[in-house]
């Protein structure tokens, strides 16, 4: 990884092409799409915003040359890596200016609730958007149909699952990026950055506050939004984890069952995760304000 950040940092021209072929890539094989995320954010982390958004601008011309030369792909009109970079920039200037995970996570929780509300205004009805949406990237899919979707009543789902996939990719790819930051200019930095990481109490009042009354309006818009506030406790609820792991053991081998038990079960794992990082922002667990409260 750190021979990846040194090609990334060391020329513009290779962060631009690294993007570009990435962002290809991810049109077949989507998870690595969060790749060209974090290339961008570690520029900006290190660069400044500007040189991220030159990275952003080249990189989009020379993906979107290719892409519109090969076969088209129904449901996808342009590469899900585009949807990542303006808000895995805006993270990148959160971070580099607050010094603060939690700060970023606020950015990203205040971008993923933006979208749903954007999509509910836009569509008019999220649920007949994503129904028509998967007739046309079904056609080429052999044995798939939309009838499982409403059957199983998923279609009223979708919607609150992309804001998921899209906000677990907006992070992951920031801290892919302040991780590589960190094996170039401040070593061992982030682990014990993400440890510290912690989102302000106020903070669960007015996401409650928000669901809620998107509850008196519309059930969907209101799933929708708990989602977009589980994506921030999630990451807080593993910073949590990490902390106790170091704390009580010492080895990371007792992460290797919480990371599986996110891989194998998340519908039960996502959900834990994200309730503990809420309590903890209640109760602090790790004594955190304690520690930051002068004496």
């Amino acid at each position: 990884m750190e021979e990846i950040a040194r090609f990334i940092m060391a020329s513009r021209w290779r962060a631009i092409g690294l993007t570009a072929l990435f962002t290809i890539l991810g049109v077949y094989f989507i998870p690595v799409s969060i790749l060209t995320g974090a290339i961008i954010g570690l520029v900006a982390l290190r660069r400044g915003p500007w040189a991220g958004g030159v990275i952003i601008v080249g990189a989009g011309l020379i993906s979107w040359l290719i892409f519109s030369l090969l076969p088209p792909r129904p449901g996808f009109p342009f590469p899900l890596s585009y949807a990542l970079w303006p808000p895995v920039l805006l993270g990148a200037m959160v971070l580099r200016r607050t010094f603060s995970q939690g700060m970023m996570l606020m950015g990203v929780g205040g971008w993923l609730m933006l979208y749903v509300l954007v999509m509910h205004g836009v569509t008019g009805d999220v649920v007949a958007f994503w129904k028509g949406w998967l007739d046309h990237a079904v056609v080429n899919v052999k044995g798939a149909t939309v009838a499982g979707f409403e059957e199983e009543g998923t279609l009223r789902l979708i919607n609150g699952l992309v804001a998921l996939i899209y906000g677990l990719g907006i992070v992951t790819a920031l801290l892919l990026a302040r991780w590589w930051q960190a094996i170039l200019y401040n070593p061992g930095g982030f682990a014990a950055e993400f440890r510290r990481l912690q989102l302000p109490r106020w903070l669960i009042a007015v996401a409650v506050g928000i669901v809620w009354l998107a509850g008196t309006w519309d059930k969907v818009l209101m799933v929708d939004l708990m989602v977009a506030a589980m994506v921030v406790y999630l990451f807080q609820g593993l910073a949590v984890v990490h902390f106790l792991v170091l704390r009580f053991s010492g080895s990371w081998f007792w992460l290797v069952p919480v990371y599986g038990l996110l891989l194998m079960l998340p519908q039960f794992s996502l959900m834990a995760a994200a309730f503990l990082g809420a309590m903890d922002s209640l109760a602090d667990f790790r004594g955190l304000r304690a520690r930051d409260r002068p004496s």
